[in-house]
């Protein structure tokens, strides 16, 4: 009982600290705008000069951020329950790249689409996430069983490979192309509208739910596979359906934002950290903490060196790359 409210506790703290981030990035940037006029314009969009900075430029900004670093938590929290490994992430996997380079496929052959709607890049980035799953499955799988060591060596591979590919593809790119893929592939969440955001609520919107469906089976797959199947979960039916959906998320998620790497890995550590490693509260936990870091390194990205802006994938890169190696440390010092 004491571990539930503690739990509930550490939810409704990471809540408040979610809501003070939101109103200290409402205020910062290029233009500050008073808390009163956030109020104002909040209340009267048509009557305070501030209104059109605040609810069409930096109000989507934020919720995009915080939504996106919900879903890269979300899915890096999921991968690491089914890979079995607690490094797995959706950048370090190689899901990332080949979202990518679907998503540089479909800017390259069809501008017109990116231009008219924003409902394809989403698809385009799927099947390029979904693809690399693919090729890490059958990459893992020995004798029918997925060997979590295999997955991650194959992710940072195929990782590698895409990377490869997209750089030899912007090579033949005209300028403003080359820009407007760099920019993606950094990471950056500028220039977000209400268009981007709500382009992505309809996939958070079905591929959620259905994670929030298999906290049990997500539980039960932290066992062996034999006490698994020996509680009648079909270990392999659930693996692929938990990795497609968790894949899925991710790549909705990059389409809109770029490369965005560390979320998935950092949020769910943290997270296990002071919830516990049960994925009913788990969850919950990493996409605040997913949300909230994501959130946090765009507001340092653009208030830090103004005028210039940085691609909040470089800064998540930088604040979570030191983390990465601490942990790669302490699961090599573990198997040693």
């Amino acid at each position: 009982m004491m571990k539930r409210g503690r739990q509930w506790l550490v939810l409704w703290f990471l809540l408040m600290l979610v809501f003070i981030v939101i109103l200290l990035s409402v205020n910062m940037g290029y233009s500050k705008i008073p808390y009163g006029y956030v109020i104002e314009s909040l209340l009267n969009s048509q009557g305070v000069d501030s209104s059109t900075v605040l609810l069409q430029i930096r109000l989507p900004r934020i919720i995009l951020a915080f939504l996106c670093g919900m879903g890269l938590a979300l899915s890096g929290c999921i991968l690491q329950a089914v890979t079995g490994n607690q490094l797995a992430d959706p950048g370090i996997l190689g899901i990332n790249a080949g979202a990518g380079f679907m998503v540089m496929l479909f800017l390259t052959l069809f501008p017109s689409l990116h231009i008219s709607t924003m409902v394809y890049q989403p698809i385009f980035a799927m099947i390029g996430g979904l693809l690399v799953a693919w090729i890490l499955y059958v990459f893992s799988n020995r004798n029918g069983k997925v060997r979590p060591s295999y997955f991650l060596l194959g992710g940072i591979g195929v990782s590698a490979g895409f990377t490869a590919i997209m750089t030899i593809m912007a090579s033949d790119m005209d300028n403003s192309s080359y820009q407007l893929v760099a920019r993606w592939l950094s990471g950056n969440i500028w220039g977000t509208s209400w268009y981007q955001v709500k382009a992505l609520i309809p996939y958070l919107s079905v591929l959620i739910p259905i994670l929030f469906t298999k906290v049990n089976v997500l539980d039960l797959l932290l066992l062996s596979e034999e006490a698994s199947l020996a509680l009648g979960v079909k270990v392999e039916r659930e693996r692929r359906i938990l990795l497609i959906v968790s894949v899925a998320l991710a790549a909705s998620c990059v389409s809109v934002t770029g490369g965005i790497s560390f979320i998935g890995l950092v949020g769910p550590h943290i997270a296990r950290r002071y919830i516990g490693a049960r994925h009913r509260m788990l969850i919950p936990a990493s996409m605040l903490i997913g949300g909230l870091l994501l959130l946090m390194a765009d507001t340092i990205g653009r208030s830090l060196f103004q005028p210039i802006e940085i691609p909040v994938g470089i800064v998540i890169s930088v604040l979570a790359a030191p983390y990465f190696l601490y942990l790669l440390r302490k699961q090599i010092g573990g198997e040693i």
